[in-house]
């Protein structure tokens, strides 16, 4: 892919302004807000892209919504390149111009806000610091399933009968700012604890041997606690159970696998760690309501 610029030698007031003005504009998109701060949500569905983004007065939490291969981000201290998995975050920071370049279609949801904005929502928060503190996030990706979820539940509220309550969304985004700068050892509580790395450590482990036939203990050893201590830090974690949580991985990336390859559906089934493919169509129904052929329809 060749790089260029989306939108040369223009300026935004928005990201969500430039992503409906610039080369973005052909790919499928849904743009929301709520609150006070001027948050903004976006989900869009991109092809393969290689480009240079314009400059905004905003920082970005991009999440990833699906599975693909490598990833490059260049946010002007060098490319940095890494897997592109579903639910891991990248933050840009407000006026810079990064180069992304993604092989694999894919989809994102966006939550950006004007960095004025966030400066003192942070403080009102008691985060230390201001917002150039999510600097330390440049060029990384990081999973954070409390973010996530904080995301869909702002996304959700915006179209609720709730929608008009500005207090409720502003305290979501408090709420996430919270979590995000946690994550980076941001907050005034400090780094995360060390069982919520314990988990995370399973978590690697568990996305790395998806495919086969995993139990709590084996999860609970790379954790390094009992298999009952392990279920409930886990629980508190992530906000699902053990299994919940290995079933819902594992339907998304059957997902991804039905969208974007041609692999048959029982080679599938057996490469994310469904008993059968029967047991797949089965979860398939009961999660997404349509069997693994017709959502590859």
């Amino acid at each position: 892919m060749r790089t260029q610029h989306a939108a040369p030698d223009q300026s935004f007031e928005s990201h969500a302004e430039f992503y409906r003005k610039s080369t973005y504009a052909q790919f499928p998109q849904e743009h929301r807000s709520g609150g006070s701060f001027g948050a903004k949500l976006m989900r869009v569905e991109q092809e393969p892209i290689d480009t240079i983004d314009a400059p905004v007065p905003e920082i970005v939490f991009c999440r990833a919504d699906s599975e693909g291969r490598g990833i490059l981000i260049d946010l002007g201290d060098g490319p940095v390149e890494s897997g592109h998995a579903s639910g891991e975050f990248t933050v840009t920071p407000a006026m810079t111009r990064p180069r992304t370049r993604v092989i694999d279609p894919h989809q994102i949801t966006m939550l950006t806000i004007p960095i004025n904005k966030l400066s003192r929502s942070m403080e009102g928060a008691g985060i230390t610091g201001d917002a150039t503190v999510f600097g330390r996030f440049l060029g990384r990706m990081d999973r954070s399933p409390p973010a996530a979820r904080l995301i869909d539940r702002m996304w959700r509220l915006c179209v609720s009968p709730e929608a008009s309550d500005d207090l409720l969304f502003d305290g979501l985004t408090l709420q996430f700012l919270s979590v995000m700068a946690g994550s980076a050892a941001l907050s005034p509580l400090g780094s995360d604890h060390t069982e919520d790395k314990r988990i995370a450590r399973a978590i690697d482990y568990l996305e790395a041997h998806i495919s086969k036939s995993l139990t709590v203990a084996e999860l609970a050893g790379v954790a390094a606690l009992s298999p009952g201590q392990f279920a409930r830090v886990f629980k508190a974690t992530t906000g699902e159970a053990v299994w919940a949580f290995v079933q819902r991985r594992r339907i998304e990336r059957a997902r991804d696998m039905l969208r974007h390859t041609a692999t048959p559906i029982s080679q599938i089934a057996f490469e994310c760690g469904f008993a059968s493919q029967n047991h797949m169509t089965t979860l398939f129904r009961r999660h997404l309501g349509v069997t693994p052929g017709g959502f590859r329809r």
